[in-house]
């Protein structure tokens, strides 16, 4: 066996990317292991170079780069200044080689991918690696092989795993049988073919050996237990066309992968715009938000899809989802399970907790000294994301009383969102302001946020939903503004991060419920598609939605929809967008705004209920839309392959497969009483609750009727007083559950698993991938709170094992204990 001993301590010179994503020259000390041998071929290929950061502290993740070179060329030393790179921002780096062609065929080079794996994991303790944190970086024929170690199984049993946890795929070919080379054509003949590099590949042409070739295509792999992929692939590339990174990302978005597609524009088969800042912040981003936890993250480093920990109420990829170290299953505030520490807070505040590495960001009401229903000013906090302790906090004024603490939202319900250098706070009552993370207020704009906007990075800027027509004297949104000219509607308005100038404004008209996200079609193009229609006469028409290009707000089409309700996410999946109107959840197609397919949601649809008996499923016609109103306001979300959302009229979650069509419910116990002595209850309908509450709320019910609401289905309602136990609330409605009308705090998937909020503080974990929607896929009801005592629009926040709350009175940071 050869190894070169030669242990060196060099200055690589490599590009690197700063804080302003700008490439400059770096000279960081890294320690290089060069020829170690991973496998027992004698062929002397089964080697890698280890790039390992000299003031690397503690375990560190490792990125296994594979060089191309058609399987017949190439080697390590073209991954050194990549390698010099990731390994000056934190990584181990091992750059291998493999078994080209001339020395064996497949599966060899596959063998050698998962070879080099089990060798890292092997090696952990002397190189201080983590077993658990691999990921693998591939370019053309070295991207073939990272896509398939990152899908394809090892078919020998190891004693020693060699998956991976996330997958980066520059331009490689993913299903050999349509690669161009390898079919014979008008251009090209059955000599050419046979010759091709796909037949060395296989020691056959790939036509005749269709196993082989499937075998050796990613396509052809794709599960939902995939790591998360980043492709990236240049649209004039003629070497390996794009519709093999379009078809790979297409089968791993259906199959609820997490995965991303970077048309990088005027891009070959690799070169120089490879090499540009954005592309290599895009591929660092990725790799952090992956494999690093947020405290080894720098707050250099910043993209629209990745970045840090949660940096943005809708996550880091912009659609309520993330994925990472898997936080627990079960806690409880009320009995100190699973709860790494609590913070509470002074006053009533709905904004979901963002997070950039070792910082978190909030917002609250300015304290009130009496019981109060109207507010205008908000504090901006930052504080310290392991312990909860404050670092800062800042008053943001605001010119627009809204109602305290509302079931639709208030002046502190917008999330802040952060790019690592800056956070920007956003008060629905008028104004937006920017700070450095020392607190410093870089700029302001008295502009006028909704109150159920979700801000999204798009490059280096963000953008969030703006209203131009103002409140009355009393927080509420009139219809008198029915027939506003365009100039009062409200649109989607997008700021430079750096100086709040306005980059873009669409003019196309947005409805201040609609959830917009941040997506991605299949041909690269990223989209927000949004809503207009809903209650209080908006003025925007037609009702219906429109998709927008993310580069600069423009309309790419408009598709009416009479009678839209629009307060919903609108989430792409499979060239598609998926609404829900009236009864019917529908297909919509991406590219021209046509409908697809629609499928009711409503209609002998099976539930699995339950009851004293136990739990069955049965088939049920629910009640029409009222005010074609199915589905509660923004409890839709995207989970893999389905679309999930809540029941308007029941206590229901209700699943779409977004492929087959398939419409299944879930009953959902409505809230959970705990006692610290372990004693508890579950709420399922009205028969549960006791004869005081049920008394209490026929004596406030303003209609009189023998049905008590699902609305007021509680062991108590929610008391809406802060943690210095006054009332702030302008909102009676605010008192619900949690189901029934409101605007529901949006889901969040991590993972496979979906968390579920409610008003009430009650928190539902489900497997979202589970075969069958029943009381299996209930992995747990939790708690943020007492009863009565916990009311909180917030999303469930995610980073680093690790999940946020944020109610009435307090911050809560869930972790396993």
């Amino acid at each position: 066996m050869y190894r070169n001993l030669l242990m060196m301590m060099v200055c690589v010179a490599v590009c690197g990317v700063d804080s302003g994503g700008r490439l400059h020259a770096m000279a960081p000390e890294v320690r290089i292991e060069t020829d170690l041998v991973y496998g027992a071929d004698d062929s002397g290929y089964q080697k890698l170079d280890l790039y390992l950061p000299v003031d690397a502290g503690g375990r560190r993740p490792v990125v296994i780069f594979v060089h191309g070179g058609g399987w017949k060329g190439g080697s390590k030393a073209s991954g050194k200044k990549h390698a010099a790179w990731l390994a000056e921002h934190g990584f181990v780096v091992a750059s291998m080689d493999y078994r080209l062609t001339d020395v064996a065929g497949w599966p060899a080079q596959i063998n050698d991918g998962y070879a080099a794996v089990r060798w890292i994991r092997d090696h952990a303790d002397q190189y201080n690696l983590d077993r658990d944190r691999i990921g693998v970086w591939g370019t053309s024929a070295g991207a073939h092989l990272a896509i398939l170690m990152g899908n394809r199984p090892d078919p020998q049993d190891h004693p020693t795993s060699s998956r991976v946890q996330a997958v980066c795929d520059w331009f490689g070919p993913s299903d050999l049988s349509t690669m161009p080379p390898n079919i014979v054509d008008e251009t090209r003949s059955a000599a050419q073919v046979a010759n091709s590099n796909g037949a060395k590949l296989l020691r056959a042409t790939v036509s005749s050996v269709p196993e082989l070739a499937q075998d050796a295509s990613g396509l052809h792999h794709v599960t939902s237990d995939d790591p998360a992929i980043l492709i990236m692939h240049g649209d004039q590339d003629t070497g390996v066309p794009i519709q093999q990174s379009q078809r790979l990302h297409q089968a791993a978005r259906a199959s609820g992968v997490k995965s991303q597609l970077h048309v990088v524009q005027g891009a070959g088969h690799g070169g120089k715009q490879f090499q540009t800042p954005e592309v290599r912040t895009e591929v660092l981003s990725f790799f952090q938000s992956t494999l690093m936890r947020s405290t080894e993250t720098p707050s250099a480093v910043a993209s629209s899809t990745n970045s840090s920990g949660w940096p943005q109420g809708s996550g880091p990829a912009a659609d309520f989802s993330a994925a990472g170290p898997r936080p627990p299953d079960d806690w409880s505030v009320v009995r100190s399970r699973n709860i790494v520490w609590n913070k509470t807070l002074p006053e009533t505040g709905q904004s979901t907790v963002t997070v950039w590495g070792d910082r978190i960001f909030f917002t609250t009401m300015e304290e009130v000294t009496a019981d109060a229903e109207l507010g205008q000013n908000i504090i901006a906090w930052c504080c310290d994301a392991g312990t909860g302790a404050t670092i800062w906090n800042r008053k943001v004024t605001g010119q627009f009383p809204l109602r305290l603490s509302g079931c639709f939202s208030d002046s502190s319900a917008p999330p802040a969102v952060t790019d690592g250098q800056r956070v920007c706070f956003f008060n629905a009552s008028g104004r937006i302001s920017c700070f450095d993370f020392d607190g410093n207020e870089l700029w302001t704009r008295e502009v006028m946020p909704v109150g159920r906007t979700q801000p999204m990075i798009i490059d280096d800027g963000v953008a969030f939903i703006r209203q131009r027509y103002m409140p009355d004297d009393q927080g509420h949104f009139t219809h008198e503004h029915k027939d506003a000219p365009v100039e009062q509607w409200t649109q989607i308005e997008c700021l430079d991060m750096r100086t709040g100038k306005t980059k873009w404004t669409t003019d196309c008209g947005v409805n201040m419920g609609c959830v917009p996200v941040l997506a991605e079609r299949t041909d690269g193009r990223r989209v927000i598609v949004v809503g207009r229609g809903g209650g209080h006469s908006p003025p925007e028409h037609p009702e219906g939605i429109s998709m927008l290009d993310a580069q600069d707000g423009s309309t790419l089409w408009t598709l009416p929809l009479p009678g839209f309700m629009s307060t919903m996410a609108f989430h792409l999946s499979q060239g598609n967008v998926l609404v829900f109107h009236d009864d019917q959840h529908l297909w919509i197609d991406e590219n021209n705004g046509k409908v697809n397919r629609s499928v009711s949601f409503l209609n002998d649809v099976a539930v699995c209920r339950h009851s004293a008996e136990g739990w069955q499923i049965v088939n049920e016609s629910l009640p029409a839309a009222k005010n074609k109103r199915a589905i509660i306001q923004q409890s839709n979300i995207l989970a893999g392959q389905f679309h999930y959302f809540r029941s308007y009229s029941r206590p229901y979650l209700g699943r779409i497969h977004v492929q087959t069509g398939r419409v299944d419910y879930l009953q959902l116990p409505v809230q959970v009483k705990r006692s610290l002595t372990g004693d508890e209850q579950w709420l399922w309908d009205e028969s549960g609750m006791s004869a005081n509450v049920i008394a209490e709320v026929r004596k406030e019910s303003k209609k009189r009727s023998s049905v008590i609401p699902i609305e007021r289905w509680h062991f108590e309602p929610n008391d809406m007083k802060n943690s210095r136990g006054l009332v702030v609330m302008g909102d009676n409605r605010s008192m619900g559950t949690g189901w029934g009308h409101h605007a529901s705090p949006i889901p969040t998937v991590v993972n496979q698993r979906l968390y579920v909020p409610i008003m009430n503080g009650t928190v539902y974990v489900i497997d979202s991938q589970a075969p069958r929607l029943d009381e299996t896929a209930l992995i747990a009801v939790n708690d943020l709170g007492q009863v009565g005592q916990s009311f909180q629009r917030a999303a469930i926040s995610y980073a680093d094992g690790k999940l946020y709350a944020h109610t009435i009175r307090q911050i809560t940071c869930i972790g396993n204990q």
